[in-house]
């Protein structure tokens, strides 16, 4: 008679499907669990302290107070204070982007190409600080008197000094530091949480306190003194700021792409740069956000001080909308796992839809304009807290797609698209506002003018946003990404091992 051997004890052999079930298994389990500089290690080097996000939160302050100025507050100066047409101001600000895109492509590679005992991008802080003040202080500086030619010509030399140059070489080094502090992902993350959370202390302190600091001076609003003094202030700390920045911060990722510490040919940079399908998504939302940004910024102006009949109100606004973003990005932190980073994007954008719309509800109501400010600033927190993550994925896939890696030069792109959607909204603004017969220099505007900032600010942003939600539904590199920097490490280890 045969005896069966007990189940527990026998030895059976999976197959052959079984064992290839668990490899796939593990090999996922792997993925998620490594971190991004070795599989299941934990480098100190790519550790960030809590300071020194805190002092990268801090350049972000730096480069949002004069921009937020340029992008809020600028329009109605060079409309309202300089008496500088609406439609050459649009024509100005139009043909400026034109420069803008060549900057920032230049810049780009500029980075890519720099090397110093500072790093590539870190350096550029320290050498562009003082020229970042001082520009922005020549904005205001408008000459009087002299003809509308004359003035037309020192607005496109100063705006494009300020913003085609300055801010160029300020702003895209100091972001781009960020794809050079770690490489570790849930790192990136803080960082950039952190970043996000101190932003609007910047757009606060210049959408709340600016106009209030004006209209408490002699002359008020309508004092050309004012507003440059007021700026050399906030210019100045803007620059301390970020040396404070430039002192604290530091680079650790060792490039180990096809040219390693060599400089990158533009003639391969460039054919790299249009293959990063990512990179053209991201480029594309930052246009409309940006037009977003200026739209929401320009028209809530316009909308205070001709709707609502009351310029302090603009400072109410926009302070819900930028303070209620601060306690939203510390949350974001906290829930930011329960879905992708495209998703809490696409979550977003539906937030600032419905923060345009609801003011429709009540047009002339303080209380409902402000609600939309607070729906907005919901919005835009999963927009600017994780989308410069997604930047940096980009880039990470870039490197994996083609062998190079081109920080600066998708930085730098991803940027020209942010100042070229803001020069479009300017413009769009600008043009939209004199075709209806806005004058700077009219006591009220008319009727015309009147309906025309209504459906700028309404209905304006609310398009936008829905554009934005369009571009995202193509974003695919959220679910790719653990695979795509498994193998990008798995090169990397075996280039190192070749070099050994």
């Amino acid at each position: 008679m045969q005896v069966s051997t007990p189940r527990s004890t026998r030895c059976v052999r999976p197959s052959a499907s079984k064992k290839a079930a668990k490899k796939r298994k593990r090999e996922r389990n792997e993925v998620k669990s490594m971190n991004l500089n070795g599989y299941g290690k934990l480098i100190k080097k790519d550790r960030v302290s809590g300071f020194e996000k805190f002092a990268f939160g801090m350049g972000e302050i730096s480069t949002n107070i004069v921009f937020t100025i340029a992008t809020s507050l600028l329009t109605m100066f060079y409309t309202d204070v300089a008496h500088v047409s609406a439609a050459v101001i649009g024509m100005i600000i139009a043909v400026s982007q034109i420069f803008n895109g060549i900057s920032d492509i230049s810049a780009g590679f500029i980075v890519d190409r720099t090397r110093s005992k500072y790093g590539r991008a870190r350096v550029w802080m320290l050498r562009m600080s003082i020229p970042y003040a001082i520009a922005a202080v020549l904005l205001m500086t408008v000459p009087q008197h002299v003809g509308q030619f004359a003035q037309a010509i020192y607005v496109f030399i100063t705006y494009n000094l300020m913003l085609t140059v300055v801010y160029t070489m300020f702003q895209l080094p100091f972001a781009t530091t960020m794809t050079y502090m770690t490489r570790d992902q849930d790192e990136r993350a803080k960082i950039n949480i952190v970043r996000m959370a101190m932003s609007p202390i910047g757009n606060i302190l210049v959408t709340y306190f600016f106009t209030r600091i004006l209209n408490s001076m002699p002359g008020g609003m309508d004092s050309q003194r004012n507003w440059i003094v007021l700026t050399a202030i906030y210019a100045s700390l803007a620059a301390v700021a970020m040396l404070f920045c430039f002192a604290c911060v530091r680079e650790r990722v060792q490039v180990l792409d096809e040219y390693g510490e060599e400089k990158i040919p533009l003639k391969k940079a460039i054919p790299a740069l249009f293959k990063n399908k990512y990179f053209i998504m991201l480029f594309l939302f930052f246009v409309f956000f940006a037009m977003y940004q200026t739209f929401s910024g320009t028209m809530a102006s316009y909308y205070c001080k001709q709707i609502i009949q009351d310029s302090n109100i603009i400072g109410n606004v926009n302070a819900a909308c930028y303070g209620i973003s601060i306690f939203a990005t510390l949350l974001l932190g906290k829930v930011m796992h329960l879905t992708t980073k495209r998703n809490w994007c696409i979550i977003g954008a539906l937030f600032i839809i419905a923060g345009s719309l609801v003011v429709k509800i009540a047009p002339l109501s303080v209380t409902m304009v402000t609600v939309g400010g607070l729906l907005r600033g919901i919005g835009m927190t999963p927009i600017l807290g994780l989308i410069f993550t997604m930047i940096a994925d980009a880039i990470e896939y870039g490197q994996w797609y083609t062998g190079l890696r081109t920080a600066g030069a998708i930085q730098s792109a991803v940027t020209s698209g942010q100042k070229f959607g803001q020069g479009i909204g300017s413009a769009l603004i600008g043009f939209i506002m004199s075709a209806s017969g806005y004058t700077g220099a009219a006591v009220e505007a008319g009727s015309k003018a009147a309906a025309t900032i209504s459906n700028l600010y309404i209905y304006g942003i609310a398009i936008l946003g829905a554009v934005m939600i369009f571009i995202l539904l193509f974003y695919k590199l959220d679910k790719e990404y653990p695979q795509i920097i498994k193998e990008l490490l798995e090169r990397e280890s075996k280039s190192k091992s070749n070099n050994a």
